[in-house]
């Protein structure tokens, strides 16, 4: 053990000194693993982790925002949050587990053509304010020439998360039927960037992000006006910054909106959000870039119970790729089809234990995660592919979820992944289409996504929903990431023996080149988060690798670290040690 020690011990001595020391002598035990110092007035006990000091975190996964203990950032926020960093007390703080108003100032929200809650950035339950467009929103009417939310300098921002895709959609509004009812404004534009709209009451700027935020994971949006410069940020960081020397107007009369604008009891909603919003919040403070990336942290308590001095922090790396396992990966249910290939294994750890037949003598190779013969290498020009019946896939418009790992440079022609049904008229598929980039087909109708035919291993997902909530039914996701949608979702017609196929389309045409692993097929529309979870299971780790705390590390108190981890990937886990 070699634990950091600050100052001098005066004089040293170990387990003989006494239980109680007198004040102001110094002494230090170690017993086991725990160093015990007396600072004068009280014995002090530090356990190292491997990046010594306190433990805090010991091989704790960098889960996404949404996931349930995720560390990546964000956290609830209070009234607490705000004057810790400095500021006041927010005019208006809405956790949006409920209407009511976390500030203190009691002004609660209410609820425009019954907005339900959905999970939240912390991925629990019932924590964010879930919006499916149409004529929804919630709301604080207008007070007056007194209204709290007639700011004319401040910074406004929330959580939000939406797949709705080249569609205006209003977050966090207080924004009438013109200008001159108008004040400020935060949402996304039809070219999938955040966007911010103020107005003094004559003319209204806009500015806008750099950042495609339609991609169905959670961001951080904040806008701040001082009368000189707008801002815009993005999970802590600033996109965008326009000199303007409006001041907001103070004769906005225009309800304040979550969800959309212009909306109250009696007036519809317009700009409506399709997605979730979580911690929104208005100011009359401006915020500060350190305030801004203050607020977006994970809070993670130490324990401590005074501020730490030291902080130890380092990255258990691993890689990606390990066999799915087909009920603790899967907690919508057990997959339909699950092919991990395992030692060149066919056979189905779904629930439709159907082994697929070799066509071509495709050979088994090394896996995404590099173990022996965990993927199978097809060879397009020798016809290989691996098929099975389609009997008990979903059919018709069900909902499902499919997918796998694949490895090709094949950029040239076209290759089937996996696939079931009538090949381009009552099908879906997933491919690298001719030109190199991944794809999904259902029917007649394609979405076409980023090249991926670079030789590296990618992970392709397809989540196909009629009863979509965002009306976005279908969804194509490579390494986690939403990278396409379709409003279209076709039927599927299955065709029995040899229509499931891994390498090829269902009816033997259009074969793949390269490799693939882990191929799946739900009966169930898979969330955002569950994909990310999917592609994030790591495979054997490496050792510790220390980082600069600091580059993670935003500020402390006596009870807790408030941290950025959202540049460490997601299969990555982390040991975190304060002293």
């Amino acid at each position: 053990m070699s634990p950091d020690i600050v100052g001098r011990l005066r004089p040293p001595r170990l387990a003989s000194a006494p239980a109680s020391p007198a004040p102001g002598e110094e002494y230090f035990n170690s017993t086991g693993n725990t160093l015990q110092f007396w600072n004068g007035t009280a014995w002090i006990s530090m356990t190292p982790t491997a990046g010594g000091g306190t433990p805090v975190l010991t091989a704790s996964q960098v889960r996404d925002v949404g996931v349930a203990n995720q560390i990546r950032a964000g956290r609830q926020l209070t009234a607490a949050d705000f004057t810790a960093l400095g500021l006041s007390a927010p005019a208006g703080l809405w956790n949006l587990s409920d209407l009511t108003d976390a500030s203190g100032n009691g002004r609660a929200l209410s609820n425009r053509n019954t907005v339900t809650f959905a999970s939240g950035i912390n991925g629990a339950a019932s924590t964010a304010a879930q919006f499916t467009g149409a004529d929804k929103a919630l709301y604080i009417s207008d007070t007056g020439a007194a209204d709290p939310f007639r700011i004319k300098t401040g910074s406004w921002g929330c959580w939000f998360r939406t797949a709705k895709r080249t569609t205006g959609q209003a977050f966090l509004t207080k924004w009438g039927a013109s200008v001159a009812t108008a004040s400020f404004w935060i949402g996304s534009n039809s070219s999938n960037n955040l966007q911010a709209i103020w107005a003094d009451g004559a003319t209204n700027p806009v500015g806008t992000s750099v950042s495609d935020i339609c991609d169905d994971r959670w961001h951080f949006g904040v806008i701040t006006l001082d009368g000189a410069t707008v801002r815009l940020y993005v999970d802590g960081v600033l996109e965008a910054s326009i000199a303007s020397s409006i001041i907001l107007n103070p004769n906005a009369s225009a309800p304040l909106n979550i969800g959309a604008q212009q909306a109250d009891g009696s007036t519809a909603a317009v700009g409506s959000h399709f997605g979730r919003i979580d911690e929104a919040f208005v100011t009359a403070d401006v915020l500060s870039a350190d305030q801004v990336r203050g607020l977006y942290c994970a809070k993670i308590a130490h324990g401590l119970g005074a501020v730490p001095s030291t902080f130890n922090l380092s990255v258990r790396r691993a890689r990606k790729g390990a066999a799915l396992d087909p009920v603790a990966d899967f907690p919508g249910g057990q997959p339909v089809r699950l092919h991990n290939f395992t030692a060149g294994a066919l056979t189905d750890q779904g629930t439709g234990n159907v082994t697929l037949t070799n066509n071509g003598a495709a050979v088994a190779v090394a896996g995404a995660d590099g173990s022996t013969g965990g993927a199978f290498n097809f060879v397009a020009a020798s016809s290989q592919s691996l098929s099975s019946t389609d009997a008990g896939l979903p059919s018709g418009t069900v909902a499902r979820s499919f997918g796998a790992w694949f490895k090709t440079t094949q950029a040239a022609a076209a290759g089937c992944i996996i696939g079931w049904g009538t090949t381009s008229t009552a099908d879906s598929r997933l491919l690298v289409g001719a030109s190199g980039g991944i794809t999904s087909n259902n029917g007649a109708d394609g979405i076409a996504g980023p090249f991926a035919a670079d030789g590296q291993w990618h992970y392709g997902v397809v989540v196909e929903d009629n009863a979509a909530g965002d009306g976005v039914k279908r969804k194509l996701y490579m390494d986690g990431l939403l990278v396409g949608t379709s409003t279209t979702l076709n039927t599927i017609t299955l065709l029995g023996a040899n229509s499931f196929r891994v390498g090829a389309n269902p009816n033997a045409s259009t074969f793949f080149a390269g490799q693939i692993d882990g191929a799946f097929v739900c009966a169930y529309a898979l969330t955002q988060d569950q994909v990310s979870t999917l592609y994030a299971k790591g495979g054997q780790q490496l050792s510790p690798s220390p980082k600069n705390a600091g580059d993670h590390v935003e500020y402390a108190d006596s009870s807790s670290v408030y941290m950025v981890l959202d540049t460490l990937d997601s299969q990555n886990a982390v040991d975190l040690g304060v002293s």
